[in-house]
């Protein structure tokens, strides 16, 4: 009796161990259509996206009728400007590693593919074939003479490169912003590239346990959340991460003290 006993409890191991495994092949594909679910979900429920060519005509459009209307009494506004409850901006979207290569250089490419979704954004350019990958690598080599590397660079240095190799004449680093400061760039039509402490962000995406150090781009808000382009997973784009979290983790390079570092955004403006 204690035979066959033992013969049902050792098949019954062995059947569990079989779906275990089948379980654990497929974990990945059933995450993988779980995350697609949940991202059509939240896509769903985005704000209309507006384009900088929009947001120009719309700029260029009330200028040109406040000057048709002007008069010598000068027009003195005592009420601030009040944001939309939601907006969002249509920014093109690459990650950090287009060709899904996470080795070096690629690991370190969050600034620089950052940079790029916003210039991509102003300039009204898509990431179509292999272009991102190419201009990722020429990014690389731009900084690697300029500053002598590209790993890690703080806000001030990446602001420094947008305007040398870009050639933006303003980019703005802003010391301490307010959720509500961000809003109002994003409503005036101007991503907000975020320095972070990347694991604080919480980001199922991420390879455990998350970059130290990390930067992605803030194109739209709601009520509590603001939208992203999270460069650091090929998932990133219009990822929706709570305003508190993206406050709490928003933290400059400070030579590898991350948890520490001051908090900072960076603003680029298109010239005119």
């Amino acid at each position: 009796m204690q035979k066959k006993r033992t013969s049902w409890i050792t098949l019954a191991v062995l059947c569990l161990a079989v779906a275990g495994l089948l379980l654990f092949g497929a974990r990945d594909v059933l995450r993988d259509v779980y995350d697609s679910l949940r991202n059509q979900e939240t896509t769903d429920q985005l704000p209309d996206s507006v384009s900088y060519s929009d947001i120009a005509n719309t700029v260029a459009t009330n200028t040109a009728n406040t000057n048709a209307t002007n008069t010598n009494e000068p027009v003195i506004n005592t009420t601030p400007q009040a944001i939309p409850k939601e907006f969002l901006l249509d920014v093109p979207f690459t990650s950090q590693a287009p060709k899904a290569n996470w080795d070096q250089p690629y690991q370190d490419a969050c600034e620089e593919a950052s940079v790029l979704n916003v210039d991509f954004y102003y300039k009204d350019k898509t990431f179509a074939g292999d272009i991102a990958d190419e201009e990722i690598l020429r990014f690389f080599g731009f900084e690697k003479t300029y500053l002598g590397f590209y790993e890690s660079t703080t806000a001030a240095e990446i602001a420094r490169v947008i305007r040398a190799y870009l050639n933006y004449s303003r980019v703005d680093v802003i010391e301490n912003p307010t959720a509500d400061q961000i809003k109002g760039f994003v409503a005036e039509g101007h991503p907000v590239i975020v320095p972070s402490q990347g694991q604080q962000l919480g980001n199922p995406n991420f390879t455990d346990p998350g970059p130290v150090y990390h930067m992605f781009v803030i194109k739209g808000y709601t009520a509590d959340e603001f939208i992203t382009n999270d460069v650091g997973t090929r998932k990133g784009e219009s990822y929706r991460y709570d305003i508190s979290t993206v406050m709490n983790a928003m933290h400059d390079w400070n030579g590898g003290d991350v948890e520490n570092g001051a908090k900072r955004i960076i603003v680029m403006y298109p010239n005119s």
